[in-house]
């Protein structure tokens, strides 16, 4: 089923007959016929069979009608059934009804015949086609040939009396394929309007991928859909089981009649009689025989416990029968975490497309609003509302039909107020179960928490004695919240509306006597008028939705279990502007003892009484705030009595934007605060007035110290533990120039800032994992210079991260980076005056991240260190070039080039041309691929941006889409495509792409940042259909996010963008299915993108294609050339067929690999071994010298450059030869040759050449082996001084390897001996060769060969026999 298809809940025309059954009497009729046609009845398949033998005029009329009124025909091809003309007139009117109604399917069974002689009318087909040619019309016999044709290419059934299948297998198989094509047309039990939506697919793929006992958890919130899938999928697979039986509402049947009941019908419904069970725990063992001798199908409904799962499924699979499939729902989670499931599927939201669809079928009963009236901008206000909630788009669209306009306005704005009861019933039975402890949890978070981090709120509501840890699990599998990726903890907000529903039942004419206040005009109302009692638990008050605050002096007086107070201005946590109220606040105001946790942004007092802090406060944040001290007078610190403090925030973030005017009251942090032994965090960047930060103690619990952007900051001196892991210390922006001795002895902090300075040199090795740098507060000068001089310093030697945050006056990175040996990540952040990046970047030896972000200025990126794996540049508009180089091009790799609009041709297709190789690569040697990726496991996760996304995504501006249509196979201007496969042991996967549009998201400066969940999220959802019915779903989904810039600014696509990607592991699916069948097989695979922006709004989709992947791209060039001729083809390796046997096989109808041209400035891929010059070179006069960097370039056309004088060096190039080995008896080893051109090394104090080939064997019987052998050419010379080797003119080496030989020859030998037909055995032997001087840089091979050794010599005497040689070029 391809994507999502919208059910209508009217039935199908129902056909006269299910099947029609052509067939010739002579051959079948008495045996394998009368068996089929009994079967097909006992399954209660209504068939047409015409068991007459002699036909008249009257009875063929029948035989049409008969035809015509069929759904499905049985063609069953014998040995003699083209010797009746009445089947062969049968099969043309099949055949025209196939053409004409698209629901009808033929089903070709070759019966003790095959299907070449049907199709190419060859066997016993031959002689009467002949008799037929000499008597009979031609054109008639022309288009019987015709239809044998179309329909034994039709893939069908095979038998030929062998001993792997009986008849009775092949009749249980054609049943099964019958009731498919038939349940799929008559699916339309389903009751109500449903949507064909991944969801179902991957469920569907799952049950038809696997032929042994298998038990499918659906797991989801309340309303998610899990039961209307469960039953489409119980209609559309139950029939093709011999028992059923669908248990609706488990949950709810177990409580009002016990489980005796529930486990009695199950038994009842499988057996088709009447069985009495008095407990699930004791069943006769002749029911048990009698279930395990039965293939089921069981869709047990909204199962509560796991105890409850194993009385009615035994403990693992007791119960059943062998293919049988069982379905479970469940609202939690852990109900599926037992040895009795074998795979969880999480339902998922609907997306934009198919809500919109559902909730037309319920509303207008079509799959799209009508256009007049206003009615499409009211749905997707419901749409909105709902949030991809099946549930709630059934009942919304059910209430709103037939409603006018103007009712419709009214009701939508009627569920901000007051929720729907029929949603709001479903929700809350989730609730329901939840203990007193998780009821709390969940109203916290739905009131308070939400977006918020998950650990933050773990430890706050731990300190209120709630047991957040178990708790929050809890609440997770039982789907009431999820964890984004950022970790903070989120909530649909149809399940949040919930939660305000239960806490507004708790008092609904008092505010002040429920548990939780959030509504601003009620939160102002309490606080003003002293309305609070001591019911209130927390109160959270978005500053951003008031004007005047006003608290009276005992507002909190009654308050006594108050635990949670925030007075948010969420706008401006993360960024924005800062909101200035009117407030009448007391200073004396006393705040309940009880507080947790108290957040208030902008605080307008002076300071607070110390009288007022609750002793067990666990945080305190006091952001952006007038606080100078926090408490009036400094005799008695009130900190020295709050024991479980944790944190404390009074850091001013607004002061970045210049719109703002921050504080600077602020100007000293008591040392008082360093005393508290739980202290985890002390946060106060961004306070302009504060001068020190100073204290003679520490607590031992203190990981972080935030103090940027403080620009008066001069002092600071705080003796933090060196035993504290993960300390974070930042100190940049400020005008600290040297640090105190007290730091020295720390080692390995996880972040540290600072300023570009000499107190760097001072820092010891191993002193952080991260470091930030900024400019000085005081940057006349260039301050590239000091970097130069620190970059060598002990605290670089082992930094992992490197990071320049607003270096404006660094004009550039010096060369000297590249003695950074450990650096894993360099970030560069608005440094508006760094024109290029050094070319020195490539001596990182172990840099996996590069991001570039807001570099004005920058040009030019130079050639990256092979070890990289992400690249990603953001908003440099006035970068135009990127080096990309392939000596050593990994098979992986994120490159991300954001609105960098003026990329110059070139760099445009050497990106592109990468991003395609690079998959290409690891299918070319898929063992060196994983050995590399197991290597690199350690990779350190990059905060900065997330990518996850199989190997490869490649994202950067689109210049026009001819590149695209040259390199890839599939195209489509829609959001989606579909291609018809064969299966191909050559393909290997694909490369994936979309197109899209420029798009502008939220201004995200007016979020809370935690509630900004993705930049950008992408993917494609993926349907293959066999013709044999089996069924495949798999997704390929991520997300490009960016945490460091949405403190700033808004992001825009500013232009028309390409996104190129490969998911390995969706790849292997497709592939393996593809792959697993017969050579008859094909497959119809479909492809859904989509693709969707912070605010949740879906983009544009402009394109999308496909690129295959081979895994051997020589020989599928060789096989299957392209059709433009303007295309290059590779081909590496030149193989050489000596010996016998070789066997030409069969072309595979496969869609061919697309090569492309290479490129003239490092652009070309890496297996690219061809270049032809482009038209624009008809005038030039030479060609760049660049492509002396071509490292595989082996063939260089030029045609019709009538300017043409100058050609340049040629590149070197790694020589490979690739030989059939011979297959004789006195075969017994091979020599080596190799041509080293002239050579010179640089100074070295050892003279050696190191001469090394590798050895790849592979045999017919895909036996394969490598081995190395290697030869070292040394001069023993005491010497005390550095020479320099030099090759001075062409030399050759000659080796023998008698270990290396005798390896290859006891594989060869040995398969021969065991191979009864010699002449089918062939041996591949594929060698490379390499030649390294001192320096390690690989020298020129000019030539090399291969010798064999022949125990007889007379055998090897041709020259064509004993060797073979490959010439460079």
């Amino acid at each position: 089923m391809a994507f999502s298809d919208a059910y209508f809940p009217t039935a199908p025309p129902l056909s006269k007959y299910d099947v029609f059954i052509s067939f010739t009497g002579k051959d079948t009729r008495n045996g394998f016929t009368s068996h089929l046609y009994s079967a097909l009845c006992r399954n209660q398949i209504e068939t047409f069979i015409d068991n007459r033998i002699e036909k008249g005029g009257e009875i063929w009329e029948e035989l049409v009608e008969a035809i015509r009124d069929s759904m499905v025909y049985l063609v069953i091809f014998s040995e003699h059934y083209a010797h009746s003309k009445w089947c062969l007139w049968e099969l043309v009117e099949i055949m025209e009804c196939k053409n004409k109604k698209e629901d009808c399917h033929v089903i070709p069974v070759f019966y003790m015949i095959e299907p070449s002689h049907v199709r190419k009318q060859t066997g016993s087909y031959y002689g009467v086609f002949e008799d037929y040619e000499r008597n009979l019309d031609p054109g008639l016999v022309r288009q019987w040939r015709k239809v044998l044709f179309d329909a034994a290419n039709i893939a069908g059934f095979e038998y030929h009396g062998h001993h792997s299948r009986t008849e009775s297998n092949l009749i249980e198989g054609i049943i099964q394929m019958i009731l498919r094509k038939l349940n799929r047309k008559y699916r339309s039990e389903v009751r109500s309007p449903f949507i064909y939506d991944q969801n179902y697919a991957c469920i569907e793929s799952v049950l038809t991928h696997s032929k042994e006992v298998r038990t499918i958890g659906i797991w989801g919130m309340g309303g998610i859909g899990k039961t209307t899938i469960a039953t489409a999928i119980f209609q559309e697979f139950s029939p093709l089981y011999e028992g059923s039986c669908f248990l609706a509402n488990v949950r709810e049947e177990s409580e009002r009649h016990g489980l005796s009941y529930i486990f009695t019908r199950l038994l009842c419904e499988l057996l088709q009689e009447e069985v009495y069970i008095s407990t699930p725990k004791i069943v006769s063992s002749a029911i048990v025989r009698r279930l395990r001798r039965k293939k089921v199908f069981i869709v047990l409904d909204d199962v509560n416990t796991s105890e409850l799962l194993e009385n009615l499924l035994g403990v693992g699979h007791d119960y059943l029968g062998a293919g049988s499939k069982v379905i479970v729902t469940t609202r939690d989670k852990h109900v599926l975490l037992s040895r009795s499931i074998d795979h969880i599927h999480e339902v998922m939201q609907m997306n934009d497309e198919n809500s919109l669809k559902l909730f037309s079928l319920n509303a207008f009963n079509r799959i799209h609003p009508p256009d007049e009236n206003g009615y499409l901008e009211l749905s997707k206000r419901t749409l909105a509302y709902a949030k991809g909630i099946p549930l709630a788009l059934k009942v919304l669209g059910s209430f709103l039909h037939s409603k006018s306009e103007k009712e419709w306005d009214n009701a939508l704005e009627k569920l901000k107020e007051i929720p729907n009861a029929d949603i709001q019933k479903v929700l809350r039975l989730s609730f329901n179960d939840l203990d007193h402890s998780e009821k709390d949890i969940f109203l916290d978070i739905a009131c308070f928490f939400k977006g918020q981090e998950k650990e933050k709120v773990t430890t706050i509501l731990n300190k209120c004695g709630f047991y957040a840890d178990i708790g929050i699990r809890n609440l997770l599998d039982k789907a009431l919240i999820s964890i984004a990726m950022n970790q903070s903890i989120q909530m649909h907000d149809l399940i949040q509306e919930m939660g305000h529903k239960i806490v507004w039942e708790e008092s609904v004419e008092n505010p002040g006597g429920r548990s939780r206040v959030w509504n601003a005009d009620e939160v102002c109302d309490i606080l003003k008028n002293d309305k609070g009692t001591d019911a209130i638990e927390s109160i959270f008050l978005d500053l951003t939705q008031i004007k005047d605050l006003e608290i009276s002096t005992h507002a909190f007086r009654k308050m006594l279990n108050l635990r949670l107070l925030a007075f948010a201005s969420g706008n401006i946590s993360f960024g924005g502007k800062r909101i200035t109220n009117t407030s009448s606040i007391p200073t004396n105001m006393v705040l309940p003892d009880n507080l947790r946790y108290i957040q208030w942004d902008g605080c307008p007092l002076k300071s607070l009484s110390s009288s007022c802090w609750p002793t067990k406060l666990v945080e305190l944040s006091m952001t952006y705030s007038d606080v100078e001290k926090l408490w009036d007078g400094a005799q008695i610190p009130p900190f020295r009595n709050m024991h479980v403090l944790v944190k404390v925030d009074i850091s001013d973030r607004v002061s970045k934007l210049e719109s703002t005017k921050s504080s600077d009251s602020l100007r000293h942090i008591h040392p008082s605060i360093f005393c508290l032994q739980k202290l985890d965090g002390l946060y106060v960047y961004h306070c302009k007035g504060l001068k020190s930060i100073c204290s003679n103690k520490c607590s031992p619990s203190l990981r972080s110290l935030v103090a940027y952007g403080c620009p008066n900051l001069q002092e600071f001196s705080v003796p933090m533990s060196r035993d504290r892991s993960g300390i974070n210390l930042h100190l940049r922006l400020t005008a600290v120039e040297r640090l105190p001795p007290s730091v020295f002895h720390l080692r390995n902090l996880q972040h540290f800032s600072f300023a570009i300075s000499d107190g760097l040199m001072d820092l010891p090795s191993n002193f952080a994992y991260q470091i930030m740098l900024s400019d000085p507060t005081k940057h006349e000068y260039n301050t590239a210079i000091t970097l130069h001089k620190v970059l060598p310093s002990p605290i670089f030697q082992s930094v992992r991260r490197l990071i320049f945050d607003n270096c404006c006056s660094l004009t550039e990175i010096p060369e000297n980076i590249s003695l950074l040996s450990s650096l894993v990540h360099l970030n560069l952040y608005h440094c508006t005056n760094v024109i290029n990046l050094p070319e020195s970047i490539k001596y990182l030896p172990r840099l996996q991240v590069l991001s570039v972000y807001q570099c004005e200025m920058l040009q030019l990126i130079p050639i990256l260190p092979p070890s990289l794996k992400r690249l990603r540049v953001w908003d440099c508009q006035a970068l135009k070039t990127v080096l990309i180089s392939e000596s050593q091009r990994k098979d992986e790799g994120t490159f991300i080039f954001l609105n960098c609009i003026n990329l110059d041709e070139d760099s445009y297709s050497a990106i592109l041309r990468d991003a395609i190789v690079r998959p290409e690569v690891g299918t070319q040697s898929p063992l060196a691929s994983k050995l590399e990726k197991q290597e690199d496991a350690c990779i350190i996760l990059d905060r900065d941006c997330y990518v996850n996304v199989g190997e490869t995504c490649c994202f950067l501006p689109v210049r026009h889409n001819k590149l695209l249509d040259e390199l890839f196979h599939e195209h489509s201007t829609e959001a989606s495509i579909s291609v018809e496969l064969t299966s191909s042991s050559k393909l290997s996967g694909f490369l994936l792409y979309l197109v899209l549009s420029q798009a502008q998201l939220c201004d995200i400066e007016g979020q809370i940042l935690y509630n900004v969940d993705d930049f950008l999220s992408f993917g494609c959802e993926c349907y293959l259909e066999t013709s044999c019915g089996e069924k495949l779903h798999t997704r390929s989904s991520s997300v490009i996010q960016w945490h460091w810039d949405q403190l700033y600014h808004r992001v825009n696509i500013k232009s028309d963008h390409v996104l190129l990607w490969y998911d390995e592991k969706c790849c292997e699916k497709i592939i393996e299915t593809i792959n697993g069948k017969r050579s008859s097989y094909s497959a119809k695979l479909a492809f859904k993108f989509f693709a969707g922006i912070a605010n949740k709004m879906e983009t544009v989709i402009k394109g999308c294609g496909i690129r295959w992947i081979y895994q051997n791209v020589e020989e599928e060039s060789r096989e299957r050339k392209s059709k433009r001729n303007r295309e290059v083809y590779e081909s590496v390796d030149i193989a050489f067929q000596i010996g016998q046997g070789s066997e030409s096989h069969q072309q595979e109808p496969i869609p061919p690999t697309k090569k492309f041209k290479q490129s003239f400035l490092l652009t070309s891929a890496s297996s690219i071994v061809e270049a032809e010059a482009a038209e624009d070179l008809r005038k030039k006069s030479g060609l760049p010298e660049s492509i002396k960097f071509l490292p595989q370039l082996k063939v260089l056309k030029v045609c019709h450059c009538e300017m043409l004088q100058f050609i340049p060096v040629f590149p070197p190039s790694v020589e490979c030869l690739s030989t059939q080995v011979p297959s004789s008896s006195n075969l017994c080893g091979f020599m080596f040759y190799l041509v080293l051109s002239e050579a010179q090394s640089c100074i070295i104090d050892e003279l050696v050449i190191n001469f090394v080939c590798e050895c790849y064997l592979e045999t017919s019987w895909g036996e394969s082996i490598h081995v190395a052998s290697s030869v070292v050419v040394e001069w023993g010379c005491d010497m005390t001084i550095g020479y320099q080797l030099n090759v001075m003119q062409d030399h050759v080496l000659l080796w023998y390897d008698e270990e290396c030989s005798k390896q290859i020859m006891e594989t060869v030998k040995g398969r021969e001996a065991n191979t009864e037909k010699k002449s089918h055995f062939n041996a591949k032997m594929t060698v490379k060769f390499v030649a390294r001087l001192p320096n390690k840089e690989e020298a020129m091979v000019k030539e090399c060969g291969i010798r064999w050794i022949y125990s007889n010599l007379e055998e090897g005497s041709s020259r064509e026999q004993r060797s073979k040689r490959i010439i460079g070029s």
